[in-house]
């Protein structure tokens, strides 16, 4: 590929113009041309170039630019700040739009915009421009339309602004009213709670006071306790009798019977913890009954045929009779 021969832009200028037209340019040398502070007029025509730097709009002394016959397809953003420029040749390009701030080109007095694939809407607005007087006319038709276009987008942005500002603000109230009633919610919970445990506290029941002991239930667990000792003592007193008439003896026969009658009476009133105690000695004096029956029987036989004993026998037998009326009584 064959070097690019450096262009000496010094060489090109001439009364404050500058001609680097033909030059098979692909780069606007912007630094070089912006060295020569005198510069009013830049003929870039007949060139290779596609576009424009970003930087190319510090060359805010132009007020003549030819850029005809390129291939530039956009120009920067911010062309309009080349607010100087009187002329301008944008013929046989490739430009489809123009950047909005063309608005700001109010000494532009010449504009040719031919053979450019414009928007059928910027079209309309240039016209033929066939020439300097129709030129002409486009410049003005141009400007008018990107400062009408600029209102209508101020007004829009302006809009939407206040739209946001609006939102903004609503959302803002909505925060304090939100704000504001929790804090009212808060205050009515607190004042709830307070109430509610003012009357938990004034409804709530006293302690229950145990209730006083009924002496009359007090005199009955009392006699129920004497009657219990009482019916325990008749047991040991009719098991010892039961052990002494265990032989079968014709004139103890009826005395067994009615102390074994009575010593199962007596049980059936003991009390629980005591009953199956009594049973057990109940058993127990009926198995001692069949081993001992003979040694008894003789030990009878002995008290029977002595006086003294047959005598303590006779108080035994009057003493157990007294008893048994008196339980019969009760």
């Amino acid at each position: 590929m064959a070097k690019k021969t450096k262009i000496n832009v010094k060489e090109r200028f001439t009364d404050g113009e500058i001609d680097l037209s033909m030059s098979d340019l692909d780069e606007v040398p912007v630094r070089e041309i912006a060295a020569l502070k005198k510069t009013v007029s830049l003929d870039l025509s007949n060139n290779r170039l596609t576009y424009l730097p970003s930087n190319f709009t510090v060359l805010t002394s132009l007020t003549k630019l030819d850029l005809s016959k390129n291939e530039i397809t956009e120009l920067p953003e911010e062309f309009g700040t080349l607010s100087k420029l009187r002329y301008l040749d944008l013929y046989k390009n490739k430009l489809e739009r123009l950047p909005l701030s063309f608005n700001q080109l109010i000494h532009l007095k010449f504009l040719d915009l031919k053979d450019n694939p414009l928007v059928p809407v910027l079209a309309k607005v240039a016209g033929p421009c066939v020439d300097t007087k129709g030129c002409q006319q486009c410049a003005r038709d141009i400007v008018n339309f990107y400062k009408k276009l600029q209102e209508e987008v101020d007004t829009e942005v302006e809009m939407r602004n206040k739209a946001r500002a609006k939102q903004l603000e609503l959302n803002k109230q909505k925060k304090q009213d939100e704000r504001k009633k929790n804090k009212v919610e808060k205050q009515k919970n607190k004042k709830n709670n307070v109430e509610k445990e003012i009357k938990n506290n004034l409804t709530e029941k006293p302690p229950k006071k145990e209730p006083k002991k009924n002496k009359n239930v007090q005199k009955r667990k009392h006699k129920d306790r004497s009657s219990s000792f009482s019916y325990l003592f008749l047991f040991i007193f009719f098991l010892l009798l039961w052990v002494l008439i265990s032989i079968e003896h014709p004139v103890l026969q009826p005395l067994s019977n009615t102390i074994s009658k009575y010593f199962n009476t007596t049980v059936n009133k003991l009390p629980i913890e005591y009953k199956s105690y009594g049973e057990f000695c109940g058993s127990a004096v009926k198995s001692s009954q069949e081993h001992t029956k003979r040694f008894v029987q003789n030990t009878v036989e002995f008290i029977h045929t002595n006086l003294f004993s047959q005598d303590i026998v006779n108080k035994i037998k009057e003493t157990y009779f007294k008893l048994s009326q008196k339980i019969a009584g009760k």
